[in-house]
């Protein structure tokens, strides 16, 4: 396996971006890799009212870090990056311009007609991405769904 270098964490400020970045650390650290959060600011779904580029990517870093700290997942190799844009499209720019080895990302774990109505964006970065994505479900999904450990265990044996 390539040695990692720098991870790339896409965020939405929702709470399950806190277990992509919570991953991410963790391999990040494994791995002595950098760690760098994307936020997208998509114009399709602003809610805000800043209405200069500048002052909203300002905005939105420091809600990132404030985040960060309010979760303890500060660490001295992340660093936050905010682009413009669709956010699939730019996540996949965003990991080849800056030649990360790894995307992490949550996922919100909607299926049946929202899914399909809202689609995924960690779907489409998967489809895009020529750089190896995982995708994490948030424990709350696993419980929902009904899934232990030791299921994962055995499709992990059973698969290999």
């Amino acid at each position: 396996m390539k040695a990692l270098r720098t991870i790339l964490v896409p965020v939405d400020m929702s709470a399950y971006s806190l277990v992509g970045i919570q991953y991410a650390q963790e391999i990040a650290e494994l791995f002595n890799a950098d760690v760098v959060v994307v936020n997208v600011d998509d114009p399709h779904s602003r809610t805000s009212i800043v209405p200069d580029e500048k002052s909203r990517r300002e905005t939105i870093v420091k809600m990132i870090q404030h985040i960060l700290i309010d979760h303890d997942l500060v660490s001295k190799s992340l660093q936050i990056v905010v682009r413009h844009g669709s956010p699939a499209v730019e996540i996949v720019r965003a990991a080849q311009e800056m030649g990360v080895d790894l995307i992490v990302m949550s996922t919100h774990g909607r299926s049946g007609l929202r899914h399909i109505l809202l689609g995924s964006v960690a779907e489409k970065v998967v489809r895009l991405s020529k750089v190896p994505v995982l995708t994490v479900k948030p424990e709350e999904m696993r419980e929902l769904i009904d899934i232990s450990e030791e299921d994962i265990a055995h499709d992990l044996r059973t698969n290999l």
